[in-house]
């Protein structure tokens, strides 16, 4: 809609050599707006900023307002949501007040905000805005709005909240020039939603006439086929015919991802149980997401759950912090990069332990912190990461040589597997920059162990290597790095069963440059009293434990992983295997002072539905080394460990 906002207040400007080319405010107006109706947004942004800067355009005049609520959608739509949100609430007012001639503009606006709410999955404040922007539309403009009301509503569990579908299914029925792919869309919301109420034989039923309104299943799987089949998929398994379930699974597409590198992610941390996330350890998650060509995970919104809109929530928000290296994210089909689900369960660790390297890290990030710009570490990871990148980059004088050690040092420490290039880079400016000896200490571990990995050094190689840096003269000053070094030695698999391991294990314990009762030392004493009683030593085990000064609970965040002394076995679901699914599961388990299991689930699988149960059976029949612990309390709570199903 063209807005004759500028005429009065517009000076002509000099004439274009171009006639077609926009030149007053007004045709400037209209064309940035027309870019922005056509879905240009990048183009029109620039025109929208060119036209606040403008001398003749008064602040706080009712064109500026219709520049900024334009504008605002825009940026929104480019996912600078926190500017668009800004921008809308500046001219917003003057539109809703203006009346009903600009109520298009108002709805586009409000559908926007509703946007931003989903994006942060605050489903009943994204429901109020598209309510908000459903006022002023009629018959088949209602549409888009009623497509993500219906979104929003989907785990409310009330009547209330399948009347968006109802409605978009009663006007496609009475508009003809509305497509079948349109129907088969709407539909399909309908149906998610009666799957997230419990009520999967009527999803099932709308499910399969939406699937014979697409043709029915053919070898084609475009993405929206494949999220139609994935949820006759789930409405199949839960009203008991897993035969068909799987078969609808197979024409997703799904577990036919092959020999890439989409199980190995950087962090694919479920939600934990708990009163925060509102999750059981029962509830269980279809989650859907696409990852970016930067390897992070561009959206995700959870499909299935029957827990309500915080449960929701939750495994979506958890799903969007999961991240994959870029090179490794590359290799997995772009089909499945845009759109795959996961089955997804919460986790019963009671928070992230520090593990052996957490207090060094944290020594190093505190330093960091101190160091680099105060902004720098408050936005979402991929943002954190490219200033980072930028930081470490930057030599011009604006940016310290110390800001640049910290920014290099952060990226590796936030990325395990980065390049030796940046510690090696990274330790060659402190060398001749003035920052304290333990931050170049815990530069040259991180290049060491970086370069270990690189040239995938054996781990008996490996652990010579590190006892050769704890032995220099600045390292084996600094309490903190040489016992650090001490025990990543003792607890590496081949050194275990090392008595030198036994002599490492009590220089940390005994250490009395760290509190008596500091993570590291406790470690120690735990490593000690493990050994001991694997060796049948009881009393001696009883004697190492007493020093740590630990309860079993605090024992159980602490430890390290007793030693694994056999992988479990299990079978290759037949049903599975003629389908030809490959997929893998994340297991989470206690593990028992005896070195037996308990507690087995499956908290991430992919595909879902299909080795969960297979997947479970082996993580019962693992077995790890004898641990001490009295009373016979868990050597290792939420323990994690990953089974791989490859038909190759």
């Amino acid at each position: 809609m063209s807005l004759m906002l500028f005429l009065a207040a517009a000076a002509a400007a000099p004439a274009a050599v171009t006639p077609a080319a926009p030149t007053t405010l007004q045709e400037k107006f209209d064309a940035a707006s027309a870019l922005q109706s056509g879905g240009q947004c990048q183009d029109a942004l620039p025109m929208f900023e060119a036209l606040e800067k403008d001398p003749h355009l008064k602040p706080g005049s009712f064109a500026a307002s219709a520049v900024a609520v334009r504008k605002g959608i825009c940026l929104i739509r480019q996912v600078r949501r926190d500017e668009g949100e800004r921008a809308i609430a500046l001219g917003l007012p003057a539109m809703i007040a203006a009346g009903p001639d600009f109520a298009a503009d108002v709805s586009e606006a409000r559908m926007a905000l509703g946007d931003v709410r989903m994006a942060v999955s605050d489903r009943t404040g994204a429901a109020a805005y598209y309510r908000q922007a459903l006022e002023s539309r009629t018959g088949t403009n209602r549409l888009d709005a009623l497509v993500r009301l219906s979104r929003a509503t989907a785990f409310d569990g009330t009547e209330e909240a399948l009347a968006p579908a109802r409605e978009a299914l009663a006007i496609l029925a009475n508009s003809p020039e509305m497509n079948k792919k349109n129907a088969i869309a709407y539909r399909t919301l309908y149906a998610r939603t009666l799957l997230n109420q419990g009520k999967a034989d009527e999803a099932y039923k709308e499910l399969k006439q939406a699937l014979a309104l697409s043709g029915g299943l053919s070898q084609r799987t475009t993405l929206d086929e494949a999220s139609l089949r994935g949820d006759l998929a789930m409405a199949a398994m839960l009203i008991g015919r897993k035969d068909d379930a799987r078969l609808y699974l197979a024409y997703t597409g799904a577990g036919r991802i092959g020999n890439t590198s989409f199980t190995r992610a950087e962090s694919m941390d479920p939600p934990l149980c708990g009163d925060e996330t509102g999750l059981r350890p029962d509830d269980v998650a279809v989650v859907e997401f696409g990852i970016d060509d930067d390897g992070f995970v561009a959206y995700a919104q959870t499909v299935y759950s029957r827990g309500g809109p915080q449960v929701a929530a939750a495994f979506e928000q958890a799903v969007r912090d999961w991240y994959w290296r870029a090179e490794e994210a590359a290799a997995v089909p772009a089909f499945y990069r845009l759109a795959t689900r996961v089955e997804l369960r919460c986790s019963n660790r009671l928070g992230k332990a520090p593990g052996l390297w957490g207090p060094i890290d944290s020594r190093f990030s505190q330093w960091a912190a101190s160091v680099l710009p105060a902004e720098t570490m408050a936005a979402n990871r991929g943002a954190v990461m490219s200033e980072l990148h930028r930081l470490a980059e930057d030599e011009s004088e604006s940016t310290s040589t110390s800001v640049r050690i910290a920014a290099l040092g952060m990226i590796v420490s936030l990325d395990r597997r980065s390049p030796v290039t940046l510690a090696d880079k990274a330790v060659q400016l402190a060398s001749k920059a003035q920052v304290p000896n333990e931050t170049v200490n815990w530069l040259r571990i991180q290049q060491v162990m970086l370069r270990d990995t690189d040239n995938r050094m054996k781990a008996q190689n490996r652990s010579r290597s590190l006892a050769a840096l704890a032995a220099e003269p600045t390292i084996a000053a600094d309490a903190l790095a040489t016992d650090s070094l001490r025990l990543e030695i003792a607890e590496t698999r081949q050194t275990r069963r090392n008595p030198q391991a036994d002599v490492w294990a009590r220089q940390v314990a005994e250490d009395g440059r760290l509190p008596e009762h500091h993570p590291l030392r406790q470690l120690g004493w735990l490593t000690l009293a493990n050994r001991a009683a694997d060796a049948g030593h009881l009393v001696e085990a009883q004697s190492f434990y007493a020093k740590t000064g630990l309860t079993d609970e605090q024992c159980a965040l602490l430890s390290l992983p007793p030693a694994l002394r056999r992988n479990g076995t299990g079978f290759y679901p037949t049903s599975a295997a003629a389908m030809g699914f490959e997929g893998w599961v994340h297991l989470e388990y206690d593990i028992n002072a005896d070195g037996s299991t308990a507690n087995v689930r499956p908290v991430v699988a992919y595909p879902p539905l299909i080795f969960g149960e297979a997947a479970t059976g082996i993580g019962k029949d693992t077995r790890y080394d004898m641990s001490y612990r009295p009373g016979g309390a868990a050597a290792c709570s939420a323990n994690t460990n990953n089974v791989v199903f490859s038909m190759h």
